[in-house]
Formats: C-alpha cells, structure tokens, sequence
C-alpha cells in the first residue's frame, strides 16, 4: 500500500509540474498578448493625436465660419427690412402725391376739356351761320 501511495505521489508531482509548466507557458503567451496591446495602444495614441488636434482646428473654424455666417445672415436681414421699409415709404408717398395731385390735375383736364367744348361748339356754331 505504501508503494501504491508513493506511486500516487509521483503521478501527483509529475501532473502538478505538468500544469505548472503549462501555466508558465500559457502565462508567457499571455504576456505576449498584453505586449502587443500594449504596442497597438501606443501606435492608435500616436497617430490619433494629430487627428484630434486637426478635428479641434476644423470645429474651431466651423464655429467661426458659423458665427459669420450668423452675423452676415443678420446683417442680410436688415438690409431687407430697411429696403422694404424704404419701399413702402415710397409707396406711401406715392399715394400722397397722387392724391394731392390728381384732383387739381383731372380738375384742369375736365376745365380744358370743357373749353375746348365750348371753343368747338362757338366754332361749329359760327360756321354753320355764315
């Protein structure tokens, strides 16, 4: 029985050096790999900081772009406001001058019209004496 427990023994040191050894290995593989991740991870920060600098320059111009654009939008807008308002006082003067002008003006026309009435009717009225 003792030679079987020693026996035992020997199975069980020979399996425990059997995974330790496999866990060394695996561990080295596993060192490896975080190695690699590690190297990619510096390789992605190196080359993603230029692009982030370029991005915060781009959004810095689009912001201002967009403040222009805002400001000249705005500047659009009163400019059309004050043609509309010069229009419509253009408009309105318009109207006052027609109205302050077209009543003496039709009553001269229909005073003009009137005497060349009269003037054809004394004519016609002359000649047909004679």
């Amino acid at each position: 029985m003792e030679n079987l427990l020693q026996l035992a023994q020997i199975v069980l040191l020979f399996s425990l050096s059997a995974l330790v050894i496999y866990l060394v290995i695996v561990l080295a593989k596993f060192k490896e790999t975080l190695t690699s991740i590690s190297k990619d991870f510096s390789e992605i920060t190196t080359k993603l900081l230029p692009i982030l600098e370029n991005l915060d320059a781009v959004t810095t111009k689009v912001r201002s772009i967009t403040d222009t654009v805002d400001e000249q939008l705005l500047l659009l807008k009163s400019s059309v406001e004050s043609i509309k308002t010069i229009t419509d006082n253009i408009v309105a003067f318009e109207r006052r001058v027609q109205e302050q002008i077209e009543s003496p003006v039709m009553e001269v026309v229909g005073l003009i019209a009137g005497i060349i009435r009269r003037v054809g009717g004394f004519i016609k009225g002359g000649k047909s004496e004679e």
